[in-house]
């Protein structure tokens, strides 16, 4: 997502590379979503259809724009890492919202992966430099971003419950996507892109395999496990994203963040090292 969006970054503006991303994941969704509606006779009221849009604007006009605001302004690799660590602040919602308590791995998780954050964006040798746009700016976006996504994870695995999976990301996504172009068009933005080759795969391409369908298969794990358990897969995040970036975009990081990044992983596979202990506990 992140490189994608940063091949497309300046084609095309953060506004509309959203918008067209949710609109084409939404109607890809949509046939599919009513056959799950009609099939299961599933009930949805006007009230049912705002609680998803308010979802969708939630995911797509604030996260998923700050997202794109993050990349546009600062460094695809650098945005990953940080975009990763929201499944630790999905544990917060959850204590906050869904009064799911917090053990003590999940408390030293939340503290070591703070310090890898701080770590990642103390080691950035090109924070107050002129190579992006401004690096700082999308630090801060990319934390916003995490901090919502989180936010919208805890939120939505109840109205999968609800209305099932392809509803309820066909809903969301189609209404945030409108809701955003509707944004667009009143402050000026433009939804245009210039139709080349580049842009004409790359559109689709966030729209069809990393809105589409990733948020399905993300949101199905979601009904198999808790939100926590689903978002601790976001851990193999950092290094891919990582490597990527470098052998595409040529962006590195150094030798501190690189200790952050291993921090944060640490943080976000809190799970397996909990239950490493349990059975050791078990044995002795």
């Amino acid at each position: 997502m992140e490189l994608a969006g940063k091949f497309l970054g300046e084609g095309i503006s953060p506004f509309a590379i959203t918008a067209w991303r949710f609109l084409i994941g939404g109607a890809c969704i949509a046939p599919f979503a009513v056959r799950a509606w009609t099939q299961n006779k599933i009930k949805i009221a006007v009230s049912s259809i705002l609680k998803l849009g308010l979802l969708g604007i939630l995911n797509v006009v604030i996260s998923m724009l700050l997202l794109q605001w993050a990349i546009y302004y600062g460094k695809a690799s650098l945005v990953a890492v940080i975009v990763s660590m929201n499944p630790l602040f999905v544990s917060l919602f959850a204590l906050l919202l869904l009064k799911e308590k917090l053990n003590r791995f999940q408390v030293y998780s939340l503290f070591i992966g703070l310090i890898g954050l701080i770590i990642i964006i103390l080691g950035e040798k090109e924070l107050l430099q002129q190579n992006f746009i401004n690096l700082p700016l999308g630090i801060v976006f990319a934390v916003l971003a995490g901090i919502t996504f989180a936010l919208y994870t805890v939120l939505t695995k109840w109205a999968v419950s609800q209305y099932g999976n392809l509803i309820t990301n066909s809903v969301s996504f189609l209404f945030g996507g409108i809701v955003l172009s509707a944004i667009n068009l009143i402050i000026g933005k433009s939804m245009s892109f210039v139709p080349s080759w580049h842009n004409i795969w790359l559109i689709p391409y966030l729209g069809v395999i990393v809105t589409g369908l990733a948020y399905l298969l993300y949101f199905e794990g979601m009904k198999q496990l808790s939100a926590a358990k689903a978002s601790f897969y976001f851990f193999l995040k950092p290094a891919l994203a990582t490597l990527l970036a470098y052998f595409f975009l040529g962006e590195q990081l150094s030798a501190l963040q690189i200790g952050g990044i291993v921090l944060i992983m640490l943080a976000l596979s809190r799970r397996f090292w909990f239950s490493l202990y349990e059975r050791n506990k078990l044995k002795a």
